[in-house]
């Protein structure tokens, strides 16, 4: 009997394991939400790591005019993405319910990429500090004139 409840144990706890392991995945076509944000198979997913202006944000360019900076970024994110598959490593929801999680077209990290190129900062890990310092350097996208961060300006919409 003893061998019996040590197979059970171990026979439950694989395919626990099993479920729990092919549950950190998720890969498939991805629509684009906002710079940050994703859906694949009726799952939303923020990208983490980073925070993308807003939708609605506008940022000022070197000759201090301004532009729609979120759309940019959402539509940067498109271009990254360009239809091909993405694969996510999923970590936790958030707030919202959203996962987070380090999304990747093939080998590419697209959070790493959306700072690289200006539109999306670091945001609550030093994860990308190294690419944001390099986009810092090179003034791309919204480092060529002036923003606030996208947390700075939720804040101010919400007053």
């Amino acid at each position: 009997m003893n061998k019996f409840l040590q197979f059970l144990f171990f026979f439950i706890s694989f395919i626990f394991l099993q479920k729990y392991l092919l549950a950190i995945e998720i890969s498939g076509k991805a629509k684009v939400i906002d710079g940050d944000t994703i859906k694949i198979n009726n799952e939303k997913i923020r990208l983490l790591g980073i925070d993308a202006f807003e939708i609605k944000q506008k940022c000022k360019s070197r000759n201090r005019t301004k532009y729609k900076c979120g759309q940019i970024a959402k539509s940067t994110l498109i271009e990254i993405i360009s239809n091909q598959p993405v694969k996510c490593i999923k970590e936790k929801k958030d707030y919202y319910k959203r996962w987070l999680a380090t999304c990747y077209v093939g080998k590419l990290d697209i959070g790493e990429n959306m700072v690289l190129l200006g539109y999306a900062i670091a945001f609550m890990s030093k994860k990308y500090k190294d690419a944001q310092d390099e986009a810092k350097k090179v003034k791309a996208g919204a480092w060529q004139g002036e923003f606030i961060s996208p947390k700075e300006w939720r804040k101010e919409k919400r007053k």
